[in-house]
């Protein structure tokens, strides 16, 4: 196997590691939307936030840098949240579920496509 064959298998690999990791955060946000008793929301940010950390050194592994920079938001959030500095107000739950659809937009990008722009994502 040459390189370029390796790479293209990384990524297809990571492609199938990230769809994992996507479902379980949105399993997790819907779970915390209906908020749930203080443990047990603990639990799920804790999941939600392990699920992004991960996919985030997965993304800089592959090189895709985008994907990274999203994750490393939520995960932000989610230490946030952790440390109990952030509630998450419904309102906390559209931006993180378009940064979920964001990283889907990403991951659909054919090789070499420009990706869209993530900063107003960022500020959010």
């Amino acid at each position: 196997m040459n390189e370029e064959e390796f790479l293209k298998k990384l990524l297809e690999t990571f492609k199938l590691e990230a769809a994992e990791h996507l479902e379980a955060m949105s399993s997790g946000l819907l779970a915390l939307e209906k908020e749930p008793p203080p443990d047990e929301q603990a639990t799920l940010i804790e999941t939600v936030f392990r699920e992004a950390h991960s996919l985030k050194g997965a993304a800089r592994a592959v090189n895709l840098p985008e994907i990274e920079s999203v994750c490393q938001a939520m995960e932000s959030v989610f230490n946030a949240a952790k440390r109990g500095d952030l509630s998450l107000p419904p309102s906390a739950f559209d931006t993180l579920y378009g940064a979920l659809d964001t990283i889907q937009q990403l991951l659909a990008l054919p090789p070499g496509a420009p990706p869209p722009d993530i900063a107003p994502l960022l500020d959010a």
